[in-house]
């Protein structure tokens, strides 16, 4: 099975614990993190809710939209990404 490698930065106290509970359980502490990702996604997919909607402010009407990116000269192709993704009222 293939795998990615993500860095990961922690705090000093959870590092702590990740590594307490890797040598109380004989795991690395990859396998660890691993098992804890895994069965804790599901609480917080939960909590962090299913919508997608990041925010409470409604979408801007799709004319007001056009208007404020029409005369953009972005050539970051992130920044044109997050205007491609800017909600409207026609969604």
């Amino acid at each position: 099975m293939a795998m990615d490698t993500i860095p990961l930065a922690m705090p000093p106290d959870l590092l702590a614990e990740v590594k307490r509970t890797a040598r109380d359980a004989q795991l690395s502490s990859a396998d660890v993190m691993r098992q804890a990702i895994k069965a804790g996604l599901p609480q917080v997919r939960e909590k962090l809710g299913t919508s997608g909607r990041v925010t409470n402010v409604d979408a801007l009407p799709r004319t007001v939209t056009n208007r404020l990116y029409a005369d953009r000269e972005d050539d970051l192709a992130s920044i044109r990404r997050l205007i491609k993704a800017q909600p409207t009222d026609a969604e």
